[in-house]
């Protein structure tokens, strides 16, 4: 089992389950698709996108991915922006609560939703791809931008910089900060405030 659907009422948790790091591999970003494109019909009217304990999810499995070929790298590659585009046009709103670190490519899913709650304490977030070497593609430069502003998300993805969750908090990259054990409350918290709020 790659995920774990919580339901607390008409918001449903989906909860990142591929242990150690929840690292993204095709088979998780694709479970991750189906449920959050699945949920409205399945009577949720708000996400909570969460993942472990310790990490939230270790970004893209690089081992296993470069253990595939072209055509699968493709294939995941395709599917993790499938993954990114179904949270940020996802019909009803999406909070992330992430409970630990949280580099690259969960940053990146973090990014795409609507409210970001995380842990307090010595947890990190950001995109670290220039550290091993990587481009940071267009499309999720312009995430990080739309969040937190050009010339903070040039030099945090310029330096690769992973922040501690305090200062993600003081430049707006995370809405609040919570308890370690309490950052899925605090995003329901969020969501039955933003559900109460007339529909247009």
């Amino acid at each position: 089992v790659m995920i774990e659907i919580i339901q607390h009422g008409n918001v449903h948790e989906i909860k990142l389950m591929r242990p150690p790091v929840n690292a993204l591999n095709f088979e998780l970003l694709d479970a991750l698709v189906n449920a959050i494109t699945s949920a409205p019909a399945n009577g949720a009217r708000g996400l909570i996108l969460s993942g472990g304990e310790k990490v939230f999810s270790g970004g893209l499995d690089v081992p296993y991915l470069m253990s595939l070929d072209k055509e699968g790298l493709l294939r995941c590659w395709s599917r993790f922006f499938d993954a990114a585009r179904a949270l940020a046009n996802s019909p009803v709103p999406v909070a992330a609560a992430i409970a630990g670190h949280n580099p690259a490519g969960g940053c990146v899913l973090a990014l795409c939703c609507d409210y970001r709650v995380m842990a307090h304490g010595p947890f990190r977030i950001g995109l670290n791809e220039t550290q091993v070497g990587l481009i940071v593609p267009d499309a999720i430069q312009y995430l990080m931008r739309r969040v937190i502003g050009a010339q903070r998300a040039e030099r945090l993805i310029v330096a690769g910089a992973m922040i501690e969750s305090a200062h993600a908090h003081e430049i707006g990259l995370v809405d609040v900060l919570s308890d370690p054990a309490h950052v899925v409350e605090t995003a329901k918290v969020w969501l039955d405030a933003t559900l109460a709020l007339p529909s247009s």
